[in-house]
Parts: structure tokens; sequence; C-alpha cells
């Protein structure tokens, strides 16, 4: 139990304790920025004293949300939002920490208390990204085609091309943060490519600059 409070390192990251607030899904965001919510929610756990502090599931593309109501981090506007949050953990001691991920199969639905099933496209949803055509569950959209592998890595490589463009590069990337990666789009050997080229890349900024 002693160890519970006592400082840790992992890798360049210094914790000030062992305790991790693991990724929370909030359903609170609007077009993938994280709101006012976010702030209170992260920034609470970090004033009561965890030393890392984990985002929910934030997607790595539009396309990789669970619900259209979930964080992302593929666009600038997306940095610039997750700023005050991430600050706001800091001046607590804690360090923050960001879960990437693609829902796959998963995406284009409804949060659970509005019955977790598709969104219809008239309604905001999208086509899932996944490597088949089979639903994850009953009530999930359905994929008309699979995804291919090098239409996809050739997607993701194009995004971060796009995303150094905008400013990017010239910011001060520092390893200030933990970053979980998780995906239900296989294969993972593609998602783990493009995190590390892009989300990776913007996320480490959003913490350093």
């Amino acid at each position: 139990m002693a160890r519970l409070f006592a400082s840790f390192r992992l890798r360049e990251a210094q914790l000030k304790n062992r305790i991790v607030v693991s990724p929370m899904c909030e359903y609170s965001a609007v077009d993938g920025h994280p709101q006012p919510w976010h702030l209170v929610h992260l920034g609470s756990r970090a004033v009561g004293g965890a030393g890392l502090v984990f985002t929910e599931a934030t997607a790595v593309e539009a396309r990789g949300r669970i619900s259209p109501a979930d964080t992302g981090m593929y666009l600038a506007s997306h940095v610039d939002a997750w700023r005050p949050i991430v600050g706001f953990v800091r001046k607590q001691g804690a360090a923050a920490g960001m879960q990437l991920a693609h829902s796959g199969r998963k995406g284009s639905t409804k949060p659970p208390w509005l019955g977790g099933k598709g969104v219809p496209p008239e309604e905001g949803g999208w086509e899932p990204v996944a490597p088949s055509t089979e639903p994850f569950d009953k009530d999930y959209p359905v994929r008309s085609r699979p995804a291919r592998s090098a239409k996809s890595w050739t997607l993701f490589e194009e995004r971060r091309r796009a995303l150094s463009r905008r400013d990017l590069k010239s910011w001060r990337f520092t390893p200030p943060m933990a970053i979980c990666c998780t995906s239900s789009y296989l294969p993972s050997a593609i998602f783990g490519r493009m995190n590390l080229a892009a989300a990776s890349r913007i996320a480490s900024a959003s913490f350093s600059r």
C-alpha cells in the first residue's frame, strides 16, 4: 500500500503517485471537440490527487468514433479544445494521458442512454470502417464492403501530411504524457502505424505547446 502513494517514472513521464484514472466514455463531445463537461470531469479527478488522468477513448478519425458524441484528435481545432483541459490537469500536479482509439465495427452508434443502436446517415451517422461486412452485434451498422488495408494506410498517410502542414511541425514536441492505443479496427498493425504517424503527433503537441 505504501508504494501506491510513491512517485513513479514511466519512461519520460514522472508521476507523483501510482493512482491512475482509467478512460471513461463521456459521450459529451461536439464534432469531436471536448466540452466544459470534460474539463470538470477530468479536472476534478486531478484535483482529487490522481497521478495520471486518462481521457476517454479519443478517435483518430471521424469514422473511428463510437458515437457522434465521442472526442477526437484528428483536427487542428481538437488540439486547441484539449489544451485548456490538459493545462488545468497539469496545474493540479497530475499527468494527462490520452486513449487513442478507433471504433471499427462498433462505430456510428448512439450513446447507451439513447439505446446504443446504429445512427443512420440522415441523423449524422456514417458507414463504419471495418475488415468485414459483419456487424459487431445486433442493431449495429453494417459496412457495405470490407476495408482494404492499402487504401486505409493511404488515407491515414494523407491525413498525417495534412495535419503536418497545419503549423504542427513548428510546435515543440516533448514526451509529456502517456498514450494508450486501442482499436476495434483490424488489422491492428495499420492502426498502429497511423496513430504513431498522425494522432500521437498532434496529441503530444496539445500537451507541449
